[in-house]
């Protein structure tokens, strides 16, 4: 779903640019279907650990389209390879020169400082540069209690593990999210473990 704010005549023919420079496949509609979270680590080139350091908003004037490029620093590459230090992945979306905001549903937004686990296909193109859009994001936040880093969805809910035989699994989060991380919750060390298994 593609949100503008602004009144309907400009949001339509801003959408229309949009899809024109997406490319056919946009202008037939996109569903982004539920994948395993072997799936995920299967369909990813690049799966790394790091913290967001810049986002930056880009307005490419020749497609009329706006862009929000975040970069990755601090990286722990865990499969593929990145050219440098940083990791930088464009998500279409953000401001444009005239006040207008593309959001896209389902697009994940990043804050610097962020400290993430990313399985994106930087090379791929597209909307979206992460594996299953929103699937191929969780959040890392220290324990302090505990003294480890654990694990969260995209969406901030404390990951609680995985499900399924190898080659199967499937993420099991929670409960619910709570401000306390709960003893079960997934520790940084045990993801990067069962993602190296996946590989």
């Amino acid at each position: 779903m593609l949100r503008l704010a602004r009144p309907a005549p400009l949001r339509r023919a801003f959408l229309l640019v949009l899809l024109a420079a997406a490319g056919p496949a946009a202008l037939h509609g996109s569903t982004v279907v539920r994948m395993t979270f072997s799936e995920v680590v299967d369909a990813a080139t690049v799966i790394s650990v790091g913290t967001v350091s810049s986002v930056e908003y880009v307005w490419d004037a020749e497609r009329g389209t706006p862009y929000t490029d975040v970069t990755f620093a601090d990286l722990d590459v865990l499969h593929g390879s990145v050219p440098g230090s940083d990791l930088k992945l464009r998500f279409t979306g953000g401001p444009t020169p005239d006040g207008l905001v593309l959001e896209i549903a389902g697009m994940p937004r990043f804050t610097v400082g962020q400290r993430t686990v990313i399985f994106s296909d930087p090379a791929a193109g597209g909307i979206c540069p992460l594996v299953g859009w929103w699937q191929g994001l969780y959040r890392v936040a220290r324990d302090t209690e505990r003294g480890v880093d654990v694990v969260f969805d995209h969406a901030g809910v404390p990951m609680a593990g995985f499900d399924g035989p190898p080659g199967e699994l499937v993420a099991r989060a929670s409960a619910a999210a709570g401000a306390g991380a709960p003893p079960s919750q997934l520790t940084l060390d045990t993801f990067r473990a069962l993602i190296q298994a996946e590989l």
